[in-house]
């Protein structure tokens, strides 16, 4: 995604390059302000995805090597939920008190 949103910011650049002779002052000016939002806002966007992605994957260790999770107030570990790699939640197992509940690991601490 984040390879995308690059690739946007600099066609639009190239794109108001060939314009940019054409506006006044006060226009550059607003542009320059809107590409910059932009590119802040890009990178924001990617270091927030980059560090929810680290908490996740710690969670997701914890959880392997066997440890006890806190997700909603619900104690999580191995023998009592099982973990979905694709939607990244816990479902509680079969036969436990827990059973066929879903948590999100993003709730989890």
């Amino acid at each position: 995604m984040g390879y995308l949103l690059w690739f946007g910011i600099v066609a639009l650049v190239f794109a108001l390059m060939h314009y940019f002779t054409e506006l006044n002052t006060r226009q550059k000016g607003l542009i320059t302000l809107l590409v910059t939002l932009f590119v802040i806002g890009a990178i924001a966007y990617n270091i927030r995805s980059d560090r929810e992605r680290s908490r996740v994957i710690a969670i997701e260790l914890q959880y392997r090597q066997g440890k006890n999770l806190i997700c909603q107030g619900i104690d999580v570990n191995n023998t009592t939920f099982s973990y979905s790699d694709g939607t990244q939640s816990f479902i509680g197992n079969k036969g436990t008190a827990h059973e066929q509940q879903i948590l999100n690991v993003r709730e989890c601490q």
